[in-house]
């Protein structure tokens, strides 16, 4: 009976997983249009010729019909471009989006167009976000948008000349687009191109195929394992039956497993404000380090109490006492599941942030930092508490201990640059 139980539900699973797999590729797929939209700016560049002439014009800019007539002799070409940031440093994130539909008419002789866009990286600013951010083009043959095309983001490389004009590491020369702050088209063949703009649209797919095979396995996984417990359950009930014996053996085993993962706890928790101490903060550490993270995207931050021995001396340490549990409170709340936040001594506390950029990381201590001084502390007898943050960023290959004292040195400079302030270590 059992057993023709198991094989009716490993039938169901089987047909519902091949609808699964059929209708994945019907899925719509997402989609970000930057042409028509109101919301991005367009415009046409190109210095005059040594005659005066123009290099670029309208030719009808309410239907975005525009010429660029480039001379073999000028220095730069001229061309199109769409401002997708208000202040050239804050964009539109692309990386979730494969490609793009794009929709041109060639009304000319040209026969090849290069189109790019621009990443905008405060590592590699200059003084000037837009000249600064990183270049990335592919050139695409006009007689293949005869009708409406697709370009894969995976085309785009990025330019020689920006590597060699900005100077910019090995490791910082891959193609980016996260932050994207522009868009255009230009031209690097001398001649008269004419061009209609109809269509800019990036499209993406919703659930890639790898994530949507994955959860079907996990799914299947979970139903063998599933059903490995429950025949576990049965063999462990029988044998139950069987032997008190080693019921009884098995009980305090459980037991002793329970009490031995409740010391565990208890030797990595902080009594007082009930977030990890110290050890339990190193066993996280010795696990992320020695783990499958991407050690650049892992950012620590190293808080500590401003004059909090004078809140001690002008309230007592039961006030102090409970000023540090309302700060612990007051950081899990505002952090993720995934960081792990701890008292490391004293008035010093420690978060890890795994998966999380110099942006991000900057951006989180400065709400944590406004999170603690905007509140009130001992309402009866109202207290405000300041905190100052060191941060920083793991390099490769680095250890804890080296990241530590890079972060402990951050928070050095802002006690000693005033409090209340986040003062990052660049790795």
């Amino acid at each position: 009976m059992k057993s023709n139980l198991y094989n009716a539900l490993r039938l169901i699973a089987g047909l519902l997983t091949v609808m699964a797999l059929f209708a994945q590729q019907y899925i719509p797929q997402k989609s970000l249009t930057i042409f028509p939209n109101s919301n991005f700016p367009h415009s046409i560049y190109g210095d005059p010729h040594s005659d005066g002439t123009p290099s670029a014009e309208w030719i009808d800019e309410a239907n975005d019909i525009w010429r660029c007539n480039f001379y073999r002799e000028d220095p730069f070409s001229c061309g199109y471009s769409l401002t997708l940031g208000s202040n050239y440093i804050k964009g539109i994130d692309l990386t979730e989006y494969d490609g793009f539909n794009i929709k041109i008419k060639v009304l000319s002789e040209t026969q090849r167009l290069r189109i790019f866009f621009r990443n905008y990286n405060s590592t590699y600013d200059r003084g000037d976000p837009l000249t600064s951010a990183k270049f990335q083009s592919t050139v695409i043959r006009t007689n293949s948008l005869t009708q409406e095309a697709y370009v894969r983001l995976s085309e785009f490389s990025v330019a020689e000349w920006w590597i060699n004009n900005f100077d910019v590491p090995r490791e910082y020369a891959a193609p980016e687009r996260n932050n994207v702050i522009t868009f255009g088209f230009d031209f690097f063949t001398p001649g008269d191109h004419q061009i209609k703009i109809e269509k800019i649209e990036f499209v993406g797919t919703r659930i890639p195929a790898e994530t949507f095979y994955l959860a079907i396995l996990i799914i299947w996984m979970a139903l063998i394992i599933l059903e490995g417990l429950i025949r576990f359950y049965f063999i462990y009930i029988n044998s139950k039956k069987a032997d008190r014996k080693i019921e009884e053996l098995q009980s305090n085993y459980k037991q002793l497993e329970i009490e031995k993962k409740e010391f565990e706890a208890l030797s990595t928790t902080d009594t007082l404000t009930g977030v990890m101490n110290r050890a339990g903060i190193n066993q996280f550490v010795e696990k992320l380090f020695d783990g499958d993270y991407e050690k650049t995207q892992i950012g620590l931050l190293v808080f500590d109490i401003d004059h909090f021995k004078h809140i001690n001396d002008q309230r007592g340490h039961d006030a102090g006492d409970r000023i540090l549990a309302g700060i612990s409170k007051l950081i899990t709340q505002n952090t993720r599941q995934s960081d792990v936040f701890g008292r490391w001594g004293g008035e010093e506390f420690v978060l890890v942030c795994p998966q999380t950029n110099r942006e991000r990381l900057i951006e989180l201590a400065d709400k944590l930092r406004l999170v603690v001084s905007q509140h009130v502390f001992e309402p009866s007898n109202p207290l405000q508490v300041t905190m100052s943050i060191g941060a920083t960023s793991v390099k490769k290959n680095e250890g804890f201990d080296y990241v530590f004292k890079r972060a402990d040195m951050a928070l050095y400079e802002a006690k000693g640059g005033g409090r209340n302030r986040v003062v990052y270590k660049t790795p």
